[in-house]
């Protein structure tokens, strides 16, 4: 009888940890990987990392950026993100990727491997957590012909 309770205690552990460890409750953390920008894959090198405390921090293709969400995730508000001032030959893909995470209102996970950000009149941003493997699909991409 007396171990019952520690039957249960364990039990409500593993359960507890399950949680935890479900890879698609909790987007913070991650290094994601840029995959598309609505509906479209780029070949834009960048990354997004999204904190606990509600800091943003990345690498654009020339400098890194960081800021504070404005908003309670999933909802999203990137008004005022800084960055490192570096050139280089990328910077028309930097602006197009700026533009388009500075309209970002919202993250949905949608599978352990990706995160995908919208914006309003349908437009999104996908990330991927790793972009060289063999499972990583353009959720949010029209299907090829």
């Amino acid at each position: 009888m007396r171990l019952l309770p520690l039957f249960a205690a364990l039990a409500m552990t593993a359960c507890t940890t399950a949680e935890a460890q479900d890879p698609t409750s909790d987007p913070t953390g991650v290094e994601w990987q840029l995959l598309a920008i609505d509906g479209q894959v780029v070949d834009i090198p960048a990354t997004l990392t999204l904190n606990a405390n509600g800091s943003v921090a990345g690498k654009a293709p020339c400098n890194s950026y960081g800021g504070q969400n404005r908003a309670t995730l999933p909802d999203l508000a990137l008004p005022a993100l800084r960055a490192t001032r570096m050139a280089c030959d990328r910077l028309a893909d930097e602006k197009t990727y700026f533009t388009a995470l500075s309209e970002m209102t919202r993250l949905e996970r949608s599978s352990a491997s990706t995160l995908v950000l919208t914006g309003p009149d349908g437009r999104s941003m996908e990330f991927a957590r790793d972009l060289q493997s063999s499972l990583t699909r353009c959720t949010t991409c029209a299907p090829q012909d």
